[in-house]
């Protein structure tokens, strides 16, 4: 992706306003959008899994499934992934499922994320060939999660 520095941080500002929509709702503090190669964003969405009473409502699951719908195709390769977190196992396994193989991400995941297994993890267990970026206002991210768990 040759997107720079400044458009990926812009892009990740409005993923941060959207975190800021899951804690309003009372969910944990992950959100995410899919763009193009361009950096349109096609889809947004956060984290529903409390308010929605369905433990696997994470960011991600709800962007795909909302992408997929809006765009009519289960094939989302020709976009990218960015989330203020890294993903969880979980989700990590259904962007790829979605064909997704480029990723933008923010904080690290959080130590207690259980299965402990990585974005990194996966990526060295998938047969796609996966694409990541880390720490686009890292510091950021980390700051909103750790004042989200306060509350």
């Amino acid at each position: 992706m040759s997107l720079s520095k400044e458009i990926k941080e812009n892009l990740m500002r409005i993923v941060i306003k959207e975190v800021d929509v899951a804690i309003n709702e009372g969910n944990s503090p992950f959100a995410a959008i899919l763009i193009d190669e361009q950096g349109n964003i096609i889809e947004r969405a956060h984290n529903t899994a409390k308010s929605m009473c369905n433990p696997v409502l994470h960011a991600e699951i709800n962007l795909i499934s909302e992408a997929c719908k809006k765009l009519n195709t289960r094939d989302l390769s020709k976009y990218y992934i960015m989330s203020n977190a890294w993903s969880c196992s979980m989700c990590m396994s259904a962007c790829i499922k979605a064909k997704i193989k480029n990723f933008i991400y923010g904080a690290p995941s959080e130590s207690d994320m259980n299965p402990n297994v990585t974005i990194f993890d996966i990526k060295e267990k998938s047969v796609t060939d996966v694409n990541i970026e880390t720490g686009i206002l890292k510091e950021e991210c980390q700051l909103q999660i750790e004042n989200a768990r306060k509350i």
